[in-house]
This record gives structure tokens, sequence and C-alpha cells, in this order.
């Protein structure tokens, strides 16, 4: 099942070309490789055999690899290095529930620590399946710390079962509850029972289960239409918040409810479906109501809610932040020494984070001192009000470290900091202009002291769903600055690092601004003398991914190497798989004329010319992939493979018993160092490495 490709001269897999083509408002939208959406057809999994054996000749010349994969081992604390992963603490009485993985360990296990008392394993998903094919997607422990409601799945499918897990005892007591998809899950106040969100057939259904009781005996609460649905309960189980939306991006519904015995009465308090804001209520202690929003706030603003009057044009704005800071979260503290309630902000200036104190009324106490110019990843406090609270911070050369804040005492790390093995490389923050005169910030991880260039370079971006790309620990990254090479993280429009302008200004029909600000940024790399095309790779992995395939084929000359994974390529049918209609906010719709010609425009599957001499590309998928259908990987795969005029070779590397999100670390590990010996193999990133020895000796010439 292989054919010689007389344009390029590689042996890639045949796949056969249908004569499909859809009349859409005018356009005839040709689609030869329809076939390859049906994944589990004799067809498709013969070429998937070959593309297999494909990929399995290539991997063997990169002589890279196994160095990548023993590097990669070090840096993500596996296989017995100092880097653990550790959770922020849910603080639960005097009980603090965790994960954690410490070196050597596959995957996290949960834990919980009482008191000054050592830790104990309260769930170890490779105890429950040794093949650690098993995964901890979400958990939640009680109100009162007795309780912890876990939701597992296996092979990356996503559709958990939710169990409830004694704490005293480590028994699984309660379930199995099948919600279909990860769920929110919020508890009452005296641990009789939770409510939860579970998927039916056209919307979504708010549910109350009650300990002891089967499933099909829960009592149905609320009903919406919509695809997202949320739900979460104060300290006490008094007060229950309900948020639904129509889209990843859309404006939300919000209502706010009293838990009675004679049921739950909701009244809706914002309605941001008509200026697409968002808003999330903070349940802080002595039943207080916070609001977080950007209604009227692009950059965020936090109000006092009156239970009494609920309603958003009744909350009271406290902290109201203007450019550049992006107000992200909230937890509320109680000062011991009487002077009452505080509140530690969270805040992005230019995606990096920062904390800030305030009183009851808002006002600005002063900055909480964090580790260096990185991200706080997420805020915790007592639920029922205390003078501390926990937090994660990391940056691009520091792995994810639990610090401590408390009022009067200042921060702490919780335990030894991590620290990642060898040498700290450089890292600086540029602004460039992309296509339209728009400056964009882009990091730069591993800038040589002497200037030297051009350098091997891996190139990435998010760009999507008004997420930021912020400072993080990426032992990926690090390797490849460990092996010499340069690493670029562009903050393309899309995203959320300058507010929801800047988000709104790379979505919908400003998507293809993303796609130009990531070609803007390789064409400053190489202005500039820092890269070359022959040197210049880029990876990304699904909005990211989605990104790296539409910037590969608009502008194919400037780049030597592509890593696509999990990601969206084909823009016309994406709604029809997976969860693609829930992204009809972000990208679009084929249904709409004008919006399908901005899809036509840029999507990546239908921009394929045959007869171009396209880079060496990678495309990764897993095989069975919930959120983002593998149809994509496969259809691009084949389309590149067709088309491709160059001597260098399109691969596929499609992954069982694996999906979208989380996997082992070993399964990690694999895929990293294929991603990284590919990319050096094709930039010249294995010359330098040969020319230094190895890896490891040529990490002293990054610093």
């Amino acid at each position: 099942m292989t054919e010689q490709t007389a344009r390029s001269g590689i042996a890639h897999p045949a796949a056969r070309r249908q004569d499909v083509v859809d009349e859409l408002h005018g356009h005839a939208v040709a689609d030869p490789y329809r076939w390859l959406e049906d994944g589990e057809s004799a067809e498709c999994r013969a070429w998937l055999a070959a593309q297999e054996r494909m990929f399995a000749e290539h991997a063997a010349q990169w002589r890279d690899r196994e160095a990548f994969a023993s590097l990669l081992r070090e840096l993500a604390g596996a296989g017995g290095a100092a880097v653990p992963v550790l959770s922020v603490p849910v603080v639960r009485g005097d009980r603090r529930f965790l994960l954690r993985r410490a070196p050597g360990q596959q995957l996290p296990v949960l834990v919980v620590a009482e008191g000054d008392q050592a830790e104990r394993t309260l769930l170890d998903p490779v105890a429950l399946d040794a093949s650690a094919t098993t995964t901890l997607d979400a958990w939640r422990p009680s109100w009162n710390g007795e309780l912890v409601a876990c939701q597992l799945s296996r092979r990356g499918s996503e559709r958990p079962v939710l169990r409830v897990l004694e704490v005293a005892t480590g028994r699984f007591v309660d379930g199995p509850v099948r919600p279909g998809r990860v769920t929110p899950v919020a508890w009452l106040g005296d641990d009789s029972g939770f409510y939860y969100v579970d998927t039916p057939a056209g919307g979504r259904r708010l549910r109350l289960h009650r300990i002891g009781q089967p499933e099909c005996a829960d009592t149905v609460v609320h009903t919406v239409e919509w695809p997202q649905l949320s739900v979460a309960t104060s300290p006490g189980g008094r007060w229950v918040m309900v948020s639904a939306a129509a889209g990843a991006t859309s404006g939300n519904l919000l209502w706010l409810g009293e838990h009675r015995a004679d049921g739950l009465a909701l009244r809706r308090v914002h309605d941001g479906t008509g200026d697409g804001s968002r808003a999330v209520l903070k349940f802080g202690p002595g039943e207080r109501i916070y609001a977080v929003t950007d209604a009227g706030a692009p950059f965020g603003r936090l109000c006092a809610v009156d239970p009494a009057a609920p309603d958003s044009g009744h909350w009271h704005t406290l902290v109201a932040s203007e450019a550049p800071a992006v107000l992200t979260d909230c937890v509320v503290l109680r000062d011991p020494a009487g002077a009452g309630v505080r509140l530690l902000v969270g805040y992005s200036r230019h995606g990096v984070g920062d904390l800030v104190l305030h009183d009851a009324q808002g006002n600005r106490l002063g900055h909480v001192p964090l580790p260096g110019a990185g991200t706080v990843l997420r805020l915790s406090a007592p639920p029922t009000g205390a003078a501390e609270a926990w937090f994660s911070y990391t940056d691009f050369v520091t792995p994810p470290t639990v610090y401590r804040f408390r009022l009067g005492r200042g921060v702490e790390a919780a335990g030894r900091p991590a620290t990642g093995a060898g040498p700290r490389p450089r890292v600086r923050q540029v602004t460039y202009a992309s296509h339209d005169g728009t400056p964009v910030r882009m990091h730069l991880v591993g800038l040589p002291a002497d200037g030297a260039g051009p350098r091997p370079t891996l190139l990435t971006a998010y760009g999507g769903f008004g997420a930021s790309s912020v400072p993080g620990y990426s032992p990926a990254a690090l390797a490849w600055v460990r092996a010499g090479g340069l690493y670029a993280v562009a903050h393309v429009r899309g995203g959320g690092e300058e507010g929801t302008g800047w988000h709104a200004a790379g979505r919908g029909r400003a998507k293809p601004n993303a796609i130009a600000d990531l070609g803007a940024a390789a064409r400053w790399l190489v202005a500039r003398g820092w890269t070359s095309p022959d040197r210049l790779a880029l990876r990304g992995a699904s909005h990211s991914g989605l990104l790296v395939a539409a910037a590969l084929v608009r502008d194919p000359g400037l780049y030597a190497a592509a890593v696509c994974s999990d990601a969206v390529t084909d823009m016309v049918r994406y709604p029809l798989f997976g969860v693609g209609r829930l992204w009809t906010e972000e990208f679009g719709t084929a249904e709409d004329p004008e919006e399908l010609e901005v899809l036509l425009g840029y999507s990546p599957y239908h921009r394929v010319r045959p007869g171009t001499p396209y880079p060496a590309v990678l495309l990764t998928c897993a095989r069975t992939d919930p959120r983002v259908d593998s149809l994509h990987t496969r259809k691009m795969a084949a389309a590149l493979q067709h088309a491709t005029c160059s001597p260098h070779p399109v691969l596929l590397r499609c992954e069982a018993d694996v999906g979208h999100g989380a996997r082992s670390v070993s399964r990690w590990v694999e895929l990293q160092a294929d991603i990284l010996a590919f990319c050096a193999a094709h930039t010249g990133l294995a010359e330098v490495c040969a020319d230094r020895g190895s890896l490891r000796r040529g990490a002293s010439a990054v610093g």
C-alpha cells in the first residue's frame, strides 16, 4: 500500500482520492479524503498501518531520540529525578487534599494530609489499572472533608465513571454515576449529596444525587439546551451557582439559587448572551458572595453581590482592573488581627502573573512578592475563612511549585521549591510588529549570551478561546534549549493576554490575524538573525496545532519543519465531529456565507496545494480523540503527502489508548522525544548536538 510520490521522491503510503465536492454558497469545496473520516473502516486501518511503518522507518534514523528521551525523563521528574509534581491543596477543616506525582511515578495520585500528620494515599490510578491508561480526570472533596467525588476514565475516552471515596477508610462507598463527560461536583453542606451535570442528547441537565441512592433516582433540577452547564455551591451548601453557555467563548447565563428541602429556585442574575460577557460567582466565608466578570470591563472587575438583590445591575464594583492588568481570580481571607476580610486578587500583565492584596472595600494594600516573572496557576483558600492561601507558581525554567501566603507573614514555599536540573537558560520578552502594525509580544527562551545565530528554533503560539500563553515550565522546551536550540512563544491575537479585546481581534472572522501574527513572529526571528528558514520549526497542539497547520500551508518556504498535534484542520466540517459544535463562536461556521469565505481562506486541509515544496511535517494524534476527532489529522496527512514536491517527509504518528488530555509519563516522554528528534533532524540541531558530543555536555553553552 505504498506508492512513490513522483513530485517528492518520498515513498508515502497511497491514499485513494475521491471525487467529492460540496457546493456551498457558490463555492465548490473539494474533499478528496472524506473516506478517512471513518477511522474504523478496513481501508483506513490498512492506511494507518502503512503510516505506522513509514513513521518507524524514519524515527529509526533520528540519532538524538534516545538522548532526548533521557533528558525529558530527567526534566519531567520521571525515572527518579527530583522534580515532583504537586498541586495546590484543597482545604477542608484540618485536612488538605492534593495531587502528587513523586519521581518515577507514571500518574499523579490523590493524597490527604491531616494536621501535622504525614500524607497518605487516597487514590492511585495505577493501583486500579497497571497499564496506566486509567486517569483521574477530576476530584472534589465534600465540605466536611469526609468524602471525595472522583471521576476516572480509561484510554482517553473522557467518559468518566464517578464514584465517592470515603476518606477515613479509602473505600468507594457510593456510585457509579455516569455523567457522560467530566462534570463539576457541587456538594451539599451536610455531605448528604451533590449537584452534578449529565449530558443527554441535545443539552445538559443539572441533577441532584443523594449518597446511597442509585443514579436512576437522581432528581433533574434544571435543564438547558446549550452544551455548557456548570454548578457550584457555597461552603455551607446554602447558595447554588449555575452557569450555562452556548459555546466555549460565548457569553454566559448565570443563576443564583438557594438550596432548600423543597427544591432549588434559581434566579437569573447575569445575561451575557447579548454582549458576549461572562461572569462567575465566588463564595467567601460568612455567606459572602463576589462576582468576577468582564461585563463592561474588558480587563475584568471584582464585584460584591448582595443575595437579597443579586442581579448584575446591583453588583458593586470593588476592584476595577485597567490595561494592561487582566483580573483573573480572587480568594477571600480573614485577618487574624481583627482587621476583617482581605481579598487576594490575581492579575496577568502581558501574560505575566501578579498578586495584589486588597481590603474588603477593594482598596489596594500592596503586592504579594512572587518568585519571578512567571505565572500564578491557581489560588486556593480555606472555604470557612483563614489568614492563609495557597497558589502554584511556574515560569519557563521553574517547575510548578506550591507556595503559601499568610497575612502578616508573607510568602513561603510549601515544602522544598522545585528546581529544574542543569543551568537556567536566559529568558527575554520582546515585542514585534505584525502584518498590520499591531505590536505582539513574544518570549524567547535560551538566548545565547554571545548573541550568535542563526540557531535551530522552535516557535509556537496558542491564540484561541481567550486563553493566555503564559510562562510555564516545559521539559520539552528546556530539552530543546539544553541541546543548543532557541524556543519562542508568540502571544498572538485570539488569546487573553491583553484582555477581551485581544481575544476578539483573533476570533471568528478575525481568526486570520492570529495566523498572521505567528507568521510575523517567524519573519521577525529571521530578520533579527536569531534563526533562518532552514533552521526554523513550528510546533503546536490542539488550537495551537491549527495555527501551525494554517501558517505552514500559508508560507511553507519559511520553515524547515512543522509538528501539528491533535488539531482541527478541516474548518468546513469541524462542527460535525467531536465537540466541534462548541467552537462555532470561536471560528464561525460554513453555514454562514461570509464566515465560509473566511474559513476557506485559512482552512489548512483546503489550502494544501499540489506541487508545493512543503517542509518536513510530523502530524500526531490519538487513535480516538473525543474532543478533536483524529479524522482531521488523517485527512491533513493524506493531503500533504499527495501534494508535496520537496524531498522532505510528511509523517503521521497515531497513538492508541490515549486521548486529548492526560497520559502516563512514559507515553508523554515517548511522544515528546519523537517530536524533538524530528525537529532536530530537520533544523540542523542534530549537527549542533554532534559537535558538542551530547545533549548534557551542550547544556553549559546555553545560559
